[in-house]
């Protein structure tokens, strides 16, 4: 509940037109602003946090992801010629380890772009639909919806390291869906963000 706006009263006195010579009284009535808002457990602060976290997480699984790709390839001896850790008796098996490395970062890059993209997005219009009739739930959904999207990501390389088709393409759809449900939580509370005022429009 909001609680409700105190009325303060002022008066003023100003001039009429040199003509008449008169002066009036004028009693406005304004509303203090702002209202005060409720207090939520969940708000804009852990979002923030919470966000900031997950893409600290998946930046460093990708690193690691990308560093074991660049050893793959030395061992397979794919590197650039100029690379020093290239191994001239690389075999079959080592040149397709070096190519599932490169699919788990290849899967990355089309995915985990778009994923920080939606997450910020989505944070972003939570945290500014002030109207929202329950500003807070839309704040807890993006919250779980982005933690569960980072660790099925991890996840996933995770059971793709181990070569397990149908679990990977299970949890695949899992993050997938997180970041469905984010960008419904963003349609919701896109319109629920406050009025652009008429003299900026």
């Amino acid at each position: 509940m909001r609680s409700t706006p105190e009325i303060c009263f002022f008066s003023a006195t100003f001039t009429g037109h040199k003509h008449f010579g008169s002066k009036k009284s004028v009693k406005f009535v304004a509303l203090n602003a702002p209202l005060s808002q409720p207090k939520m457990a969940i708000g804009a602060a852990e979002l923030f946090k919470a966000s900031s976290v997950v893409t600290l997480i998946i930046y460093l699984k990708f690193f690691v992801s990308n560093l074991r790709w660049g050893f793959a390839k030395g061992k397979a001896n794919i590197r650039a010629k100029e690379d020093f850790n290239n191994n001239p008796n690389a075999g079959p098996d080592d040149v397709e380890k070096a190519n599932h490395a490169g699919r788990i970062v290849q899967n990355d890059l089309e995915n985990i772009p778009m994923g920080l993209v939606v997450i910020w997005a989505s944070l972003l219009t939570v945290a500014t639909a002030t109207t929202a009739p329950d500003q807070e739930a839309l704040c807890t959904a993006h919250l779980v919806l982005t933690c569960l999207w980072g660790f099925f990501r991890v996840v996933h390389t995770v059971i793709y390291e181990l070569h397990l088709g149908l679990p990977r393409s299970i949890v695949f759809m899992c993050s997938m869906l997180c970041l469905f449900s984010l960008m419904i939580v963003m349609v919701i509370a896109a319109f629920y963000m406050p009025e652009t005022a008429a003299y900026l429009r």
